[in-house]
């Protein structure tokens, strides 16, 4: 199971156990809308993710290309330079490099030009590099210590130079570099002084402004203004973006921050960034942002995070049943199946008023139109109009071109919602989804919500065959691509409440003629040589031993031992019908993975008859052999229907969670956690013995000797107080002391077994080491 592969990453603080992974947060989110296809690299580090907001790694991939500083450069060069040389001069260059003999393109034009004042300035930034720092000096707490003598020389030279010079950029350059230097020196007032005399003023932005205003924002003690300012910063600045979000505050009313905004762009900007911060609904914002600069590129940002959220409060649930990775309602809420569906409902409602909003606007006016009908499109599907959503999808296939990323991100939406448009129990996968499936192959939560949306409307076959998809491992491997989800049927599923393999699943849900069904297209499959049925089917064909021995399982579970017996024959892969087990011999005996014959041996319990040798079992031997038991022990002219009757009851014992072949109901030892509600039909036997109780019934009125009945009483009795145990745990569960009461009480046989065998019942009932005495004593 692929969970396990993050066992030692993760400590979840919801897990069952109280250690070992479990899924959460970006783990058990589904998103089909990815952020990458739309190209909002400058707002990257804002995506959508429980995660948080992190670092633009897109500047380390090298996405993105050129920045504004770099813009700036390349027109005061007139554009006669290339940004490559610009790039090396401001990041590879030293101090030393910065000369005449430079074969830099950006330095050969400046010293053409004779623009010395230029080359001064890159001289005098790559002297101050140094002091761009804190200066920690652990043993001094007075902020004072944090100024360093050379750094303050320089902000001096900074400012007189700035004072001097008649280019009005390189004022503005030297400024700023004076306020990033106080910066680092802690000298706040200084950062205002000088902002308010060069920047505060200037009727022409550019990036040197809100660089500054970087700055001027952390130097700002008023929450309210250094919102503002922040939300300023955010909107002009994308590389400052990421740490002066964090001067916003969202606990200060909006409005509070909106007045100091003079402008309709500057308003637009403060609801920007405010509705970014927010982690619930942000329509609002939306509207905001959209009424005072609709062509903001940073709206369909937001657009775009509103999107993601939905799909994360609306597809997390209903595919996985798992919260949100980001809760947006009271998690004291109750988390039943009916509650949990119905917050989606309210969710999908939400997304209609989102919908809403996009109808009504006049997408000429935004940034990216094709990017706004997208989410239109999806919007649509999320709100349960298919049709709607495959309209818009068909104008928009027009208008792509097939190589652009918003095509694949199209044809997801597509896929999904043509799948959900299919009438219950005509579902299939159709031939336009199949492509797109194959391409998209290793989105693994992409094949599950189509396998889902299969199940959902009737077709369970095609979605376990999609399910199994997610054993095979993506080309680019992420913990966060693979599906977890639960069962609104049970509270538990092998080792944990939630699935995240498709075998686990249909060992619960499946009946026996489903996975024949599955069995039988899959070799059916065999003759198609078309590349979708190719991969469709390729995982469960080598799985093909493993499914007949589920089949025949599923029926020991239902105790038609002449069909298990069938399909354990037909599995000539031996490994999925041997019983393996390290525990099933007494303790000072090597095991090597033999059993000790389940008809004469109980686990935990001396062996009633000593054999002369071990035996090596497997299902079909075990099945086998418990068929012919049972016929003797039913023929009318058998003589030792006691004996039979006995044996047949050990092995429907050992059958149970109590004996040693569990591994004939069951596939792992998880799916013995004593959980009464586990939906696997043969649940109340696999606890309670009730076959076991039979057969040992029948023994004891078969018996011949009042010993060999007080034996057989004696496992009747264990085999109730199995069933009160699993009915009535509470009760079971009550201090030692309690304990014979509660077997009198309840037990009737425990009741019979005293009353009618008074000198047996201490060592029958509270002891196991007279078993083979009274076993032997059967004649």
């Amino acid at each position: 199971m692929k969970h396990f592969l993050v066992f030692i990453l993760i400590l979840a603080s919801n897990a069952i156990f109280a250690c070992g992974f479990y899924p959460y947060g970006e783990d058990v989110r589904f998103s089909f809308f990815n952020p990458e296809n739309f190209n909002y690299y400058w707002y990257s580090g804002f995506d959508y993710s429980s995660d948080s907001f992190c670092p633009n790694q897109k500047f380390a991939d090298g996405i993105i290309k050129m920045d504004a500083n770099e813009k700036l450069w390349r027109q005061y060069c007139r554009n006669k330079v290339s940004l490559e040389s610009i790039k090396e001069v401001l990041f590879d260059f030293t101090l030393e490099d910065i000369t005449d003999k430079s074969t830099n393109e950006m330095l050969r034009y400046l010293y053409k030009i004779k623009d010395i004042d230029a080359i001064n300035y890159l001289k005098f930034a790559k002297k101050c590099e140094v002091f761009n720092i804190f200066n920690e000096n652990l043993w001094e707490h007075n902020p004072a210590s944090l100024k360093v003598e050379n750094r303050t020389k320089c902000i001096d030279e900074a400012i007189l130079v700035s004072n001097s010079i008649k280019n009005k950029n390189l004022k503005q350059r030297y400024t700023f570099l004076a306020i990033r230097l106080a910066y680092y020196n802690g000298d706040f007032p200084k950062i205002r002084t000088l902002y308010t005399k060069v920047f505060e003023t200037q009727k022409q932005d550019n990036i040197l402004k809100y660089w500054s205003l970087y700055f001027r924002t952390f130097a700002e003690p008023d929450k309210a203004v250094a919102s503002f300012y922040a939300s300023q910063v955010f909107a002009n600045a994308p590389d400052k973006r990421f740490v002066v979000s964090s001067a916003f505050n969202s606990q200060i009313p909006i409005e509070a921050i909106l007045k100091y905004a003079k402008t309709n762009k500057e308003k637009a900007n403060v609801y920007l960034l405010g509705g970014i911060k927010k982690a619930d609904r942000s329509l609002d914002y939306l509207k905001q942002v959209y009424k005072y600069n609709p062509e903001l590129d940073g709206l369909s940002f937001l657009l775009l995070r509103e999107v993601n959220k939905i799909e994360d409060w609306v597809f997390t649930p209903y595919y996985s049943l798992f919260n949100p990775s980001i809760v947006s309602y009271d998690e004291n809420e109750k988390n039943s199946v009916k509650e949990i569906m119905k917050r989606v409902e309210r969710d999908r409602i939400y997304a209609g008023e989102v919908l809403d909003f996009i109808k009504n606007l006049n997408l000429k006016k935004v940034q990216n139109p094709i990017f706004w009908k997208t989410c239109k499109a999806y919007l649509s599907f999320v709100t349960k109009d298919n049709q709607g959503c495959l309209n818009q999808i068909s104008k928009l296939e027009k208008n792509i071109s097939k190589k652009d990323s918003i095509y694949n991100q199209i044809e997801i939406i597509k896929a999904l919602a043509l799948t959900a448009n299919q009438k219950t129990e005509k579902a299939v996968i159709l031939n336009d989804v199949k492509p797109i499936l194959l391409k998209n192959k290793n989105h693994k939560k992409f094949l599950f919500a189509i396998g889902r949306e299969l199940e959902f409307k009737g077709n369970r076959i095609d979605a376990s065959f999609l399910y199994s998809k997610l054993e095979e491992n993506p080309d680019n491997y992420n913990y966060y691509n693979f599906a977890y989800w639960k069962s609104s049927k049970a509270k538990v599923g092998y080792y944990t409440d939630y699935y995240s393999d498709y075998f686990t699943y249909i060992n619960v849900f499946y009946s026996p003629e489903q996975v024949q069904t599955i069995i039988d297209e899959t070799v059916k499959s065999e003759k198609d040589s078309d590349k979708f049925s190719v991969w469709k089917h390729s995982f469960i064909k080598k799985e093909i031993p493993r499914l007949y021995d589920l089949i025949g399982t599923k029926y020991i579970r239902q105790n038609k031992l002449e069909q298990a017996l069938f399909y354990f024959e037909k599995n000539d892969n031996k490994s999925y019908r041997e019983i393996n087990y390290s525990d099933c011999l007494w303790e000072k005996e090597n095991c090597d993975n033999r059993l000790k014959d389940p008809f004469l041996v109980l686990k935990y319990t001396p062996e009633f008859v000593v054999q002369k040798k071990i035996f090596r079992f497997d299902k079909y031997a075990i099945t086998q052999k418990l068929i012919l038991y049972l016929k003797q022990a039913s023929n009318p002219a058998e003589k030792n229907k006691d004996y039979y009757n006995f044996l047949v009851a050990n092995c429907y014992y050992n059958m149970s969670i109590y004996g040693s072949l569990w591994q004939m109901r069951r596939y792992g030892q998880g799916e013995t956690t004593d959980i009464r509600d586990f939906p696997i039909e043969d649940n109340n036997e696999y606890y309670e013995c009730n076959l076991a109780k039979k057969y040992y019934k029948q023994a004891y009125k078969n018996a011949k000797t009042a010993k060999f009945k007080a034996l057989c009483l004696t496992m009747m009795a264990r085999c109730e107080a199995n069933k009160l145990a699993h009915k009535y745990p509470d009760d079971y569960n009550k201090p030692k002391k309690n304990y014979e009461t509660f077997l009198w009480n309840k037990n009737r046989y425990y009741k019979d077994l005293e009353l009618n065998y008074e000198y047996d019942y201490d060592r029958l009932a509270f002891g196991c080491n007279a078993f083979e005495d009274y076993f032997k004593a059967r004649r």
